[in-house]
């Protein structure tokens, strides 16, 4: 089984059947009248309150208003005690690594490298290097499956990214990887 981080197509609904992106709206409406639902007695308070009346389906009894206070305050201390904390926490860091550089210098990624996690060859990402104008074809999976090399840089601004590999000039422009077609 492939992990998130594998995968570098990000599935979007209009890659969704009409099925899937059915039940995806309708789920997401519902969870979003759960969401209203479960604020309504904070809403009827906020009416009773404001206007005196009840203007909602759930009831606010004027006898309760002391309890419902009292919660509202602990949550309103809560909130303001978590949010302090984050606050402080988020200072303190800031203070303990201020005028300090704790990140070093990252070095550089070699060609081989990279082409080792693309999947690709080296040649064929030093050739997509080397173009002006390339375009990059994915396989189902997210992976490169070829390159078209549209425009070549011209000989005098292409210069190959390691002086090691150099591209031969009998390259052709379109360029894909062996077995993976």
């Amino acid at each position: 089984m492939k992990k998130l981080a594998d995968v570098l197509i990000i599935r979007a609904a209009h890659n969704m059947s009409w099925l899937q992106r059915l039940v995806s709206r309708l789920l997401t409406v519902l969870w979003w009248l759960l969401w209203v639902y479960l604020w309504l007695p904070a809403l009827a308070f906020a009416s009773l309150l404001i206007w005196g009346e009840q203007l909602l389906p759930v009831t606010v009894r004027i006898d309760q208003l002391p309890g419902h206070l009292a919660v509202l305050g602990r949550y309103a201390l809560l909130v303001c005690l978590f949010g302090g904390g984050l606050v402080l926490w988020s200072r303190i860091n800031y203070w303990r690594f201020s005028g300090e550089e704790q990140r070093g210098a990252i070095a550089n990624v070699t060609l081989q490298d990279m082409a080792a996690d693309l999947g690709l060859e080296p040649a064929l990402l030093q050739a997509g290097q080397a173009g002006k104008v390339v375009v990059v074809h994915h396989n189902p999976e997210g992976g490169i499956h070829h390159l078209d090399i549209l425009l070549p840089l011209p000989a005098s601004a292409a210069t190959p990214p390691e002086p090691a590999l150099t591209m031969s000039a009998s390259l052709p422009l379109s360029v894909a990887q062996p077995g993976k077609r």
